[in-house]
């Protein structure tokens, strides 16, 4: 996944990573309460949304060059999938023998605290296959199932279908997804993890690129902006009136609002140069893909040095932020740190 590094892109690499980091950090989801309700943790918890959906629709706006670019269309896809696997397959390693909870690992030992996060495994053997040992890494299957459907069809001249096809996945998804309470579809894994959401997304940046699609920065900002508002209706609607949940991890407006975002980047090449993004560049999968557990051994130390709500909620999100970036440059210097980080 090299290529030219545009700084309003790693801007907004930066800028959703980030976002992720706090939406798993909960920042405030325990107070301040508003009308007996988390007001401000979730309405930060549903502006994270827009980052996993940024991540893929980059991912396919520089995937499209290459796979143009070359003849084997194979070895395109292998070059592409092959590290993301390895890594995919080292941190679920990791995932699997390191322990989470501190408080059963001193009481009750390290088997008592790993047989509860293996038997939640494999109580869902075909979810956990999409997903990996632990939930975030559902990220890397996802991609590499986008990116082999686009692969496969560009191969055989399907250009055209890939638009169809993703919005067919999308639309299965959300039904299969969020909406299930009204739709009473069940899919066999949740449709978050595999190519239901990941291959829209990928193939709007695809697409993006190959038909050299750019609108100016207002009607960008215009078209993000109604995405999140319609998000926000969507995420609303299903709470108060389907009795379904308030925090989803993609909706019907999903693309709209991430495909103004994108735009606005694309059209903004300078945008958040002040971050000097590119220095972060190479580490941002790493600190991805590391993030939850450091988030996770942050969670215990609040619980066990009774911390105030407030005071984590400020303090999550730079000390997971800081302590995944040390542990990638750190992995980065070992004999075996490349089964992990790029």
């Amino acid at each position: 996944m090299t290529y030219k590094r545009i700084t309003s892109f790693e801007s907004g690499r930066l800028i959703a990573l980030l976002a992720i980091i706090g939406l798993h950090s909960q920042v405030f989801m325990k107070t301040p309460l508003i009308f007996g309700e988390p007001i401000v943790g979730m309405f930060l918890n549903q502006m994270s949304r827009f980052a996993v959906p940024l991540f893929f629709i980059i991912a396919g706006y520089f995937y499209y060059p290459k796979l143009v670019a070359s003849k084997s269309k194979e070895d395109v896809f292998a070059k592409y999938a092959k590290p993301l696997i390895i890594m995919w397959l080292s941190w679920s390693v990791v995932f699997l023998i390191i322990p989470f909870n501190f408080s059963i690992l001193l009481t009750d030992g390290y088997l008592a605290e790993r047989s509860n996060h293996w038997n939640n495994l494999l109580a869902n053997p075909l979810n956990t296959l999409f997903e990996g040992s632990l939930v975030h890494l559902w990220y890397i299957p996802a991609l590499i199932c986008a990116i082999g459907i686009i692969t496969l069809l560009h191969k055989y001249r399907l250009d055209n279908l890939l638009l169809p096809v993703g919005f067919i996945l999308f639309i299965y998804g959300c039904a299969a997804g969020s909406y299930v309470p009204i739709t009473n579809i069940e899919a066999p894994i949740l449709t978050r993890n595999g190519p239901f959401f990941s291959t829209l997304f990928v193939v709007l940046g695809y697409e993006i690129h190959r038909r050299q699609i750019a609108l100016n920065t207002k009607l960008s900002l215009i078209i993000a902006s109604i995405g999140f508002s319609v998000f926000l209706i969507e995420a609303n609607y299903l709470y108060f009136f389907a009795n379904g949940a308030f925090y989803h991890d993609f909706l019907f407006s999903s693309p709209i609002w991430a495909v103004g975002i994108f735009l606005f980047l694309q059209e903004k090449s300078n945008f958040g140069e002040q971050l000097k993004p590119t220095a972060f560049s190479k580490d941002i999968l790493g600190i991805y893909l590391c993030h939850l557990l450091i988030v996770i051994y942050f969670f215990n130390l609040v619980f066990m040095l009774n911390i105030n709500p407030i005071l984590s909620s400020f303090l999550a999100l730079p000390f997971a932020f800081i302590i995944s970036l040390l542990l990638v440059k750190l992995l980065r210097k070992l004999p075996f740190g490349y089964l992990l980080v790029r």
